[in-house]
């Protein structure tokens, strides 16, 4: 059946960031506001993009791509990869003020600030290249 009428996008509606909570690989409870934006930035940059079916092609993060390259150019290139991967979601509107710690040969720590329509969140990822 095709709808008759008119669809208006004059009403767009941003979807609430209510959700499920996880704690340790469990659904505990429900979390809204910040803390549900903090753990969609975690689960962002825990999911390859591109890798799951029941993923869009829009979600996660390609830090695979990195594999093989030097340190130095994986530093130039992680800012622009986390800002698309996270950017992704509406709610968050920039990432910027990029740390890099060297952990080892292969690893590195990198922490960010995204800025979120909740405000400012800090958060760091594991890299290896």
């Amino acid at each position: 059946m095709i709808p008759l009428g008119t669809i208006s996008a004059d009403k767009v509606h941003s979807m609430p960031s209510f959700t499920w909570k996880l704690e340790e690989y469990n659904i505990r409870s429900y979390t809204d506001g910040k803390d549900a934006i903090r753990q969609a930035i975690y689960k962002i940059l825990m999911t390859e993009r591109y890798e799951y079916v029941i993923y869009s092609y829009n979600y996660g993060v390609e830090l695979n791509k990195l594999i093989g390259k030097s340190k130095a150019e994986a530093k130039a290139l992680l800012p622009a990869i986390i800002e698309e991967a996270l950017t992704a979601d509406s709610r968050i509107t920039s990432v910027y003020d990029f740390e890099f710690k060297d952990i080892d040969k292969v690893s590195l720590y990198v922490r960010f600030t995204a800025s979120t329509t909740e405000g400012d969140i800090r958060e760091g990822v594991y890299v290896n290249v």
